[in-house]
């Protein structure tokens, strides 16, 4: 299991585990994504947002948002 920094663009992951407060929880469930859910990644440059695609819509991470998301490629 690796957090959301470490993989690649193009990587298939599910989510197994978010590590955070309620508040931000609360956020990330409203934008889907939650445990067991399935996302790719659009873009990992090693260095400013990480951009996600769930379902069909694109969500922009920060790097220590990121880090919070821990996962498994699919």
């Amino acid at each position: 299991m690796k957090n959301l920094t470490e993989f690649n663009k193009g990587d298939t992951i599910k989510i197994r585990c978010i590590s955070c407060g309620q508040n931000f929880r609360r956020r990330l469930s409203e934008l889907g994504l939650f445990d067991g859910a399935e996302i790719e990644v659009i873009k990992n440059d090693k260095w400013g947002p990480i951009i996600v695609k769930i379902f069909e819509s694109k969500i922009a991470l920060g790097r220590g948002e990121a880090q919070k998301i821990y996962g498994n490629k699919i």
